[in-house]
């Protein structure tokens, strides 16, 4: 929706009572601004005293003082005097704007965006559209009307606006409202009858634009194409992965071809080919371990997804029993988005599972309202909004979701865990490296005493070649292990740190069977189903189903009571066989005293959950209601995949 952006008043003063040297003028935090009450005292104004005692003139100097350059003279913390003759001075508006033009990075647009009061455009009342053209209707609406339709009552307004059109315009709307109709088919099949015309497209999910593109590609009528679609399924209903399944068939049709990654069992069951890699992950595997139509793999004993394919493969795993003490919390939404009232019960001590349609609301109730209140609740402060209602016990929330670990590619599963301080104890600590006055600074790639001086530690170097694109390439000098010679040189049970942090998680168990404290650590990455990866590996190139993993194991070895874990779609990109790993690692949460909440798609997770929440019926203004609430085991009478 199209916004207007003021500056809100009360957010240029932080606090009143505050001197303008103690950060009265929020303003001037932002980067590059905190020289400006050196700048406003050299012109005359106070700064050491509260801004609410300031006269008038200091204010307006402050407030709305002229952009001007001044010889200031800057005194140090140790006493050294820096003088400058053409200084900036910025009164506390304009150090908003001129962030506003300079502002690179996601997060310093946050911190700008935070001194601006966002509302709707009072002119065209976010229809972005000037007002003279919303005169013009057609059926009755006129075209900001008609955006604001979902893509599902697309084909009422079709209907009644072909009935209410003269006789002479039927063929030229027939024309028109038969390309409407058949653009509008497959994001219906793929289950995208909730989005609006109007819709944002950054607010849109991965999975929805990836919809999106899909259903234009069948539009351009492609032949003799090869698509490659990665987890198509990803955010689909059960129901409507059949319509998915449809729109493959189509582009077939059209003699194009189709390679789909994809863990989902009934994909892979409609495929005319299947290609199955394995065993394992990591260094086992990269083999194919089976391949042919989905029926082959059925009979094929070397097959691991074949058993779910035929509907053979157990999907009820081992529960933990918990000592549940009745307590539950209570939540109830009034008006927010497409819930109105909406109140749902979250069992302590239990696995709920979350399920419903997309757009059918989960992400607005859980993760948006729930989340946030019960963070609120135990800070004492007020709820959000659209909570009406919330009765807990629950004191935290730890939100999994399946975005990567590390910022940058410095971060290793070393580094993202207790490992990598561990080993730089544990080296520092050898007698060799006391001899040569190495401390643990030394075994860490990200200082200067232990880096490759020529890569800085990346293990990689960027060459600019000119009118080209920069290219990445292996360090010629330290050859990808990061550490410099000497370092590198440094043994511990004849193993360098290099040599550590090359083993697999798997491999490294034997290797510290007598440091506890390594040992720990490895024991639970291999029980969350981590052990093929390497200590080294770049933890931001980890898949979402790993990331999500990682994420748990510092969870895994403390109480939990009172503490709220919420997954949001825990099983993308996960094997039918790493779902069972996944619940096992929920159920030691579970065995710890967390509540758990899963935000799923997967009928598998369902299953094995305690407690259902199921929203619906379908998404947009359809959803929003709560189908069904229930210990829904009970509902399951069967224990296998049918």
């Amino acid at each position: 929706m199209p916004l207007i952006q003021p500056l809100d008043d009360r957010k240029i003063i932080a606090d009143e009572n505050l001197s303008i040297e103690d950060g009265a003028i929020a303003s001037w935090r932002l980067p590059g601004r905190n020289f400006m009450p050196t700048v406003a005292a050299h012109i005359g104004v106070r700064i050491d005293v509260p801004y609410k005692d300031l006269t008038a003139k200091e204010k307006e100097i402050v407030l709305h003082g002229k952009r001007a350059k001044y010889a200031v003279d800057f005194h140090t913390s140790t006493g050294r005097v820096f003088s400058t003759e053409n200084t900036l001075y910025e009164n506390a508006y304009d150090a908003v704007y001129e962030s506003l033009k300079s502002v690179k990075s996601d997060r310093a647009m946050a911190k700008v965006n935070s001194f601006f009061h966002f509302s709707t455009c009072p002119t065209c009342h976010g229809t972005r559209l000037n007002p003279a053209l919303l005169t013009q209707t057609v059926g009755g609406q006129n075209i900001a009307a008609v955006s604001n339709l979902t893509l599902g009552a697309l084909e009422d307004w079709v209907r009644a606006t072909k009935a209410d059109l003269p006789d002479e315009m039927q063929q030229m709307a027939t024309i028109l409202f038969k390309n409407l109709l058949e653009t509008l088919q497959p994001l219906l099949e793929l289950g995208l009858d909730y989005l609006t015309l109007s819709r944002n497209g950054n607010t849109l999910s991965t999975g929805e634009l990836q919809r999106i593109q899909l259903a234009r590609t069948l539009r351009t009528a492609t032949t003799g194409v090869l698509y490659v679609l990665d987890e198509p399924s990803v955010g689909l209903h059960p129901d409507n992965v059949e319509g998915l399944i449809h729109i493959f068939r189509q582009l077939v049709a059209q003699g194009n071809s189709l390679v789909v990654v994809d863990h989902e069992v009934n994909i892979i069951s409609q495929a005319d080919w299947a290609i199955e890699i394995g065993p394992e992950a990591g260094r086992k595997g990269e083999q194919v371990i089976a391949q042919g139509k989905p029926a082959d793999l059925i009979q094929n004993p070397q097959s691991l997804i074949g058993h779910y394919i035929a509907g053979r493969a157990n999907i009820l795993y081992p529960k933990v029993t918990a000592a549940t003490t009745g307590e539950q919390t209570t939540m109830t939404v009034g008006q927010y988005f497409n819930l109105h009232d909406v109140t749902i019960k979250v069992p302590d001590n239990q696995i709920t599972a979350v399920s419903g349609f997309s757009g059918a609301g989960k992400t607005s109730l859980i993760l948006d309202s729930l989340v946030p209140a019960i963070e609120a609740h135990h800070q004492h402060e007020q709820l959000p909004e659209q909570v009406t209602q919330l009765t807990t016990d629950l004191t935290s929330v730890v939100s999994i979701d399946a975005k990567p670990v590390g910022k940058n590619t410095r971060s290793t599963l070393a580094t993202d865990t207790s490992i990598m301080n561990n080993l730089r104890k544990l080296f520092a600590g050898l007698p060799e490296s006391q001899v040569h006055h190495y401390g643990i600074a030394h075994f860490s790639y990200n200082n200067k005493e232990g880096a490759c001086p020529n890569c800085g530690g990346l293990g990689s170097i960027i060459l600019d070649i000119q009118y080209l694109p920069d290219m990445e390439e292996t360090c010629p000098e330290c050859h990808g292990n990061r550490y410099k010679p000497e370092i590198e040189a440094i043994k511990w049970q004849g193993y360098s740190i290099v040599d550590l942090l090359a083993l697999s998680v798997e491999e490294a168990i034997p290797v510290f069977a007598d440091v506890p404290a390594i040992q720990k650590e490895l024991k639970i990455l291999k029980e969350i189903g981590l052990a093929y990866l390497h200590l080294g590996e770049s933890t931001p190139s980890l898949s979402g189903g790993e990331a999500q993993r990682l994420k748990l194991a510092t969870h895994l070895n403390k109480k939990r009571a009172g503490t709220l874990f919420v997954f949001d779609e825990p099983s993308v990109g996960l094997h039918p066989r790493d779902v069972e790993t996944l619940v096992g690692v929920i159920n030691q949460l579970k065995s710890k005293g967390a509540t758990i909440m899963m935000i799923t798609h997967d009928l598998d997770l369902m299953t094995n959950a305690d407690y259902l929440i199921d929203l619906g019926p379908k998404g947009g203004s359809q959803g929003g209601q709560v189908m069904a609430m229930v210990h829904h085991l009970s509902l399951l009478p069967q224990t296998r995949r049918v």
